[in-house]
């Protein structure tokens, strides 16, 4: 059955609240609780015997200060040359270190967190002869990470220094190790498992993005029609994303695409002309304030869906049913993904469902899929206070059984006797 969908609301009509004087803050970003989410970081910290954090990946930096950087999520940024988080095992203050094209913003959307300037080529005129001094037309990747660092080793003390190892190219990892040595520890674990349990605001941004995707998604099944070219759909999607964006929250949409035959992923539109029955998949969903959403939706375009496309869903969808009865405290990440993977190879369709995780964590991560995974040998349990997407997904290539782009995804909170289900997919093929 279709969700129905909710009349959308025009971008002029939004009426929002004026922020406080000198803020720049979208009213539902103002609720953050900074505090909380610091006092989460800081508590692993001193279990661990961290003295200081560097976080240098964006969402990490998002999720520590509360600031959504454009410029550190753009493409081919290596991470911890835009934006730079300190935080210190104590204290109620996180720090940033930001590139002069962003500061102005950051002071302004941030709560409890002290602002620091990366200095770079554009002229920023505040009358004094600092801001009119002469600069170099090329940026020096170090410029914001060195002071970064050097706060990192006045909080830490000899107590350890976490850094996202894994994050740093060459010059900043080789910058780490001559200053740094020993001290310096990967923190890429601490901030995963940080993230993991979610406050009562960021379960609500979740929420959000995740009903704004299903919007969208309803909303482009209603409108694609057999005789269409394909190369339409991208665009219907853009255009009913920033249609349904209610709150005014929207950063960027993505998400992957699947028509007729054509199973694969590609930033380029399809053109192909749709045929009655095709089965059309869209899969991700949209940014908000970092945030994002993770949940696929595939049915048959004009409906009339041929038979085995329609038995195929059926298989993947009693796995899902079988995921929704394990949702709740207590389930090992890896009992869901056999007893989901089990219940799939039920159907004669997939004597062998082999797919390496049937969901995920899901929070910040601009790849959509956080760890940890639905998938064999995770011994993570499932807590109060995760937010996570359950998937059965099955990309039918020419030779299968019945070719094309299945996936049935929906996101949850975990709650103290079970769950709630952000969202609803349906349980066939063809919608009404």
């Amino acid at each position: 059955m279709l969700p129905k969908r909710a009349q959308a609301q025009s971008a002029t009509s939004m009426n929002f609240a004026a922020p406080p004087e000198g803020m720049n803050i979208h009213p539902l970003l103002a609720k953050r609780d900074q505090k909380a989410i610091l006092s989460r970081i800081q508590g692993i910290m001193q279990r661990d015997g961290y003295g200081a954090l560097v976080v240098v990946k964006p969402e990490n930096v998002m999720y520590s200060t509360g600031y959504y950087s454009k410029f550190a999520y753009g493409a081919g940024v290596p991470a911890g040359t835009q934006a730079v988080a300190v935080i210190p095992a104590e204290g109620d203050t996180a720090h940033l270190f930001i590139n002069v094209m962003e500061s102005d913003d950051a002071a302004r959307m941030t709560q409890d967190v002290e602002v620091s300037v990366i200095p770079g080529f554009v002229f920023v005129d505040d009358g004094t002869p600092e801001s009119r001094e002469e600069k170099s037309g090329n940026l020096d990747p170090l410029a914001g990470f060195e002071g970064a660092v050097a706060a990192a080793q006045d909080f830490a003390g000899d107590g350890k220094i976490g850094i996202e190892m894994g994050a740093l190219l060459g010059g900043l990892l080789a910058y780490v190790n001559d200053q740094v040595g020993d001290q310096a520890q990967d923190s890429t674990p601490l901030i995963d498992e940080a993230r993991l349990i979610k406050t009562p605001w960021e379960i609500d941004m979740l929420r959000m993005a995740c009903q704004h995707s299903e919007r969208v998604q309803s909303r482009v099944a209603q409108q694609l029609e057999p005789g269409m070219n394909a190369i339409v759909i991208d665009n219907l999607i853009q255009s009913a994303a920033w249609e349904e964006d209610r709150e005014g929250s929207l950063g960027v949409m993505a998400y992957q695409l699947g028509i007729g035959n054509y199973w694969g992923v590609s930033f380029a539109p399809r053109n192909y002309v749709i045929q009655r029955g095709d089965l059309c998949r869209i899969d991700g969903g949209g940014q908000h304030f970092g945030y994002i959403s993770d949940i696929t939706r595939t049915w048959a375009v004009g409906g009339s869906p041929d038979p085995k496309h329609a038995e195929t869903y059926d298989g993947l969808y009693a796995g899902f049913v079988k995921g929704i009865e394990l949702m709740k405290p207590g389930t090992k990440y890896s009992d869901m993904y056999a007893e989901v993977r089990a219940e799939v190879e039920k159907s004669p369709i997939f004597p062998q469902y082999a797919r390496g995780h049937v969901g995920h964590s899901i929070s910040l991560s601009p790849l959509l899929e956080d760890n940890p995974k639905f998938s064999p040998g995770v011994d993570t349990v499932l807590q109060p206070g995760m937010v996570v997407s359950l998937e059965t997904s099955y990309m039918g290539a020419i030779g299968s059984y019945a070719p094309g782009p299945y996936n049935i995804e929906d996101s949850f909170v975990i709650t103290e006797d079970g769950h709630e289900r952000f969202s609803a997919a349906p349980d066939s093929v063809v919608w009404d």
